[in-house]
């Protein structure tokens, strides 16, 4: 009975690692974006809001895991025979599909947010090769033309 909890931990471990390289990655590219180019000052409670967010999520999806595996475990043993396809479909469906869809979604706006920072840079450089050179002699702090 503990083998197929421990199989399904073992695959929710992997998709959380994947789900949180996504979710960082976002979270990275959000401050760079946020702070360094809008100009944003740095929010503290906002990054303790999102570590939050995410303690919940693993934990959430944990114990929905958990609680999808053992259910068709427990049916058999009060009489309920569910077939074992279903309790791995189940599963997996909630393994992958769960995680599949919120992981997405971070790896959306990180890119997102990985191209405006490469944008804003790109449009920096422009801006400064467009500036006009300055022609004339400089004489204290005044320039002549």
């Amino acid at each position: 009975m503990i083998e197929p909890i421990i199989h399904n931990l073992t695959n929710i471990g992997w998709a959380m690692l994947i789900f949180l390289s996504a979710y960082l990655a976002n979270v990275a590219f959000s401050l760079w974006y946020n702070i360094k180019i809008q100009g944003d000052a740095f929010d503290k409670d906002k990054l303790v809001q999102s570590a939050l967010k995410v303690l919940t999520f693993v934990v959430g999806l944990t114990l929905l895991c958990v609680a999808i595996t053992t259910l068709p475990l427990f049916a058999d043993q009060v009489g309920w025979s569910i077939p074992e396809e279903y309790s791995d479909i189940f599963a997996d469906l909630v393994i992958i599909g769960a995680v599949l869809v919120v992981t997405c979604k971070y790896i959306k706006e990180a890119f997102s947010k990985f191209t405006a920072i490469l944008n804003a840079a790109a449009f920096q450089v422009q801006t400064e090769e467009k500036q006009p050179a300055q022609i004339g002699f400089v004489t204290g702090k005044e320039v002549t033309k």
